[in-house]
C-alpha cells in the first residue's frame, strides 16, 4: 500500500472517529438536558434509560478522545526529572522502554477487553433490551485506536499526521 493511499485511509478514519465523538457528545448533552428538564416538570416522568446510557456512552467518548490526545501529543508527561538528571542517551532509552511498556499494556487492554465483550454478549442492560457488550466494546476499540496512534509515533519518531485537522 502506498503512503498516499495510507494517508487517505487514515484521514477518513480520523474524521470518522471525530464525527462519532461529536455525535456521542451531542447526544449526551441533549438527552441529559431533556432529562433534567423532565425531572422538574410536574406530571412528566423522566426517561428511565437516560442515566445508564449516558454513563456507558461516556466510556466511548473518553477512549476515543484519548486516541486523539495521543495523536496530538497532549497527554500529561512528567519529564522534568528526566531532563534534569538523565543524559540525552538515557532519555532515549527511557522513552523507548516507556513506549514499549505502553504498547504492551494496550495489547493487554485490547485482549482482555475483547474477552469481556465476548463474555457479555447476552447480558442486557437494566433499562432496555440492549446488550452491554456494545458498551464494553469501547475498551478494545478505543485501545486499538490508542495503540495505532502510539505505533505511528513509535515508527516515525513523531506523529506523521498531526497536520490532519480533526474536522
Amino acid at each position: 500500500m502506498s503512503i498516499a493511499r495510507f494517508r487517505k485511509i487514515y484521514i477518513f478514519i480520523d474524521r470518522l472517529r471525530t464525527v462519532v465523538i461529536i455525535g456521542i457528545f451531542t447526544f449526551i448533552i441533549t438527552v441529559g438536558a431533556v432529562q433534567i428538564f423532565m425531572r422538574y416538570m410536574p406530571e412528566i416522568n423522566p426517561m428511565s434509560w437516560v442515566d445508564e446510557i449516558m454513563r456507558y456512552l461516556n466510556i466511548w467518548l473518553v477512549l476515543l478522545a484519548a486516541s486523539i490526545g495521543v495523536k496530538q501529543g497532549i497527554h500529561l508527561r512528567m519529564d522534568y526529572l528526566l531532563y534534569r538528571f538523565v543524559s540525552e542517551k538515557g532519555i532515549k532509552v527511557v522513552r523507548l522502554v516507556t513506549e514499549l511498556a505502553m504498547m504492551a499494556s494496550l495489547i493487554l487492554l485490547i485482549y482482555f477487553g475483547f474477552l469481556r465483550v465476548m463474555d457479555n454478549r447476552y447480558t442486557v442492560i437494566q433499562s432496555m433490551p440492549l446488550s452491554i457488550a456494545w458498551f464494553y466494546a469501547a475498551i478494545p476499540v478505543g485501545g486499538i485506536f490508542i495503540l495505532f496512534e502510539n505505533l505511528l509515533i513509535f515508527i516515525h519518531g513523531k506523529h506523521p499526521y498531526t497536520d490532519v485537522d480533526d474536522i
